[in-house]
């Protein structure tokens, strides 16, 4: 039967922290005491030679320490150019207001009740017939009515009539 240290143990006695039983078997079996001062010296040669490596990376490589610059300071503020902006907005304020009601369009109505009146037809907001030939007319239309317009860019032969209710 094999009465030496299993690789946990051995490992526990390597990083230091070993309990007593271990600690006990280490300091009465030669195999065992001999594999654990193998690998902790193989373990202090590999920590030598990285050190080792490290300073001379460091002392091929000086780095520069340099001083924090100062800060810049902002310049000061003399105010020249406010009075600019000011003349600037003013002068686009005025020319708003001269060019705006040229865009501004009144909606006007398409028959004023007084129109309807001298035609001879009742001054009544709910002329039953007329409001179903527009309703009829709008749902009859084969295109948009905002695409009506391109419609006399086609060729004639290109259009095809009506053929009733769609």
């Amino acid at each position: 039967m094999n009465n030496h240290l299993s690789p946990d143990q051995f490992a526990k006695c390597i990083a230091g922290q070993p309990s007593r039983e271990e600690l006990q078997h280490i300091g009465e079996c030669p195999e065992c005491s001999a594999e654990v001062e193998r690998v902790g010296a193989a373990l202090s040669q590999f920590l030598s030679a990285v050190r080792h490596r490290i300073d001379d990376r460091m002392a091929s490589h000086p780095t520069e320490i340099t001083p924090l610059k100062p800060p810049i300071k902002p310049l000061p503020h003399t105010g020249a150019g406010i009075p600019a902006l000011r003349w600037a907005l003013m002068a686009t304020a005025i020319v708003v207001a001269a060019v705006l009601p040229f865009f501004i369009s009144e909606n006007k109505p398409r028959e004023a009740p007084e129109q309807a009146a001298q035609a001879g037809q009742p001054a009544t907001e709910a002329n039953a017939d007329a409001i179903m030939n527009r309703v009829n007319l709008h749902l009859s239309r084969t295109l948009p009515a905002p695409m009506e317009p391109m419609l006399s860019l086609i060729p004639s032969e290109f259009i095809s009539k009506p053929r009733g209710v769609q």
